[in-house]
């Protein structure tokens, strides 16, 4: 099921945009909800869970580039596009990794190729899980929801989205059972989700949590050349 939320404060580009996603998507295979309200939009995204964003750039007290940040936060691996009459701000709008900025002239075409690039990633790509399995627990976190791994003694602490998790293994058994790609390795008892990383200063790297982590010597270099190649899109993966 594909998870769609579009917001413009112009009801008929909200009626355009679930006529051209009806057209694209079988019955039965998304849920789209559609808002004029940016507080409304807000609330249900704080709540919610989506895989589409559509946004306006031209919001009444805001700015689409505003909501989009906010989005970005919530729903980190959400896919964004901006869909407005004003393609001055394109470049501007990639700075929170848009997936496309279209025209309202080109919807009829550009967001039906977007809805279509976008079936596999969503719908075929297979979502991975960390397993913890022992005898007084059983857990799955999805990968893409964990925030960063640290060692504690004869357990990995494993904070995500919805909390923390602890497992008894070592950082080594804990990075063998997640996607290597994904992650990145900042200490001997670290572990970092790339798309989590929000900003990087000296030898620490702020995540989406706030927490600040520790990057030593031997991986600075590293660290640093994953963290641009996700922020600069020549990385992608969900």
């Amino acid at each position: 099921m594909v998870r769609i939320v579009a917001l413009d404060d112009e009801e008929k580009y909200i009626e355009q945009i679930k006529e051209i996603t009806k057209a694209t998507y079988k019955e039965g295979t998304y849920e789209l909800r559609g808002y004029t309200n940016v507080e409304s939009f807000l609330f249900d995204m704080e709540e919610g869970e989506y895989d589409i964003v559509l946004l306006d750039m031209e919001l009444p007290g805001t700015s689409g580039m505003k909501v989009g940040g906010k989005v970005r936060l919530l729903h980190p691996e959400a896919f964004i596009i901006f869909i407005t009459n004003h393609i001055e701000h394109a470049v501007e709008a990639f700075e929170i990794n848009t997936f496309r900025y279209i025209p309202k002239t080109m919807m009829k075409t550009k967001l039906v190729e977007a809805l279509k690039l976008l079936w596999y990633d969503i719908e075929v790509k297979e979502r991975k899980y960390f397993v913890i399995q022992n005898q007084s627990k059983q857990e799955r976190i999805p990968e893409d929801n964990i925030y960063y791994m640290a060692k504690d003694k004869k357990y990995v602490r494993i904070v995500h989205r919805y909390g923390e998790s602890r497992v008894r293994m070592t950082m080594e058994e804990a990075f063998d059972k997640i996607t290597p790609s994904d992650f990145i390795r900042l200490n001997r008892g670290l572990i970092a989700s790339v798309r989590h990383i929000m900003r990087m200063e000296s030898h620490e790297v702020e995540m989406r949590d706030g927490m600040r982590l520790s990057v030593s010597q031997p991986q600075l270099a590293n660290v640093k050349d994953r963290i641009m190649e996700y922020w600069s899109g020549t990385y992608r993966n969900r």
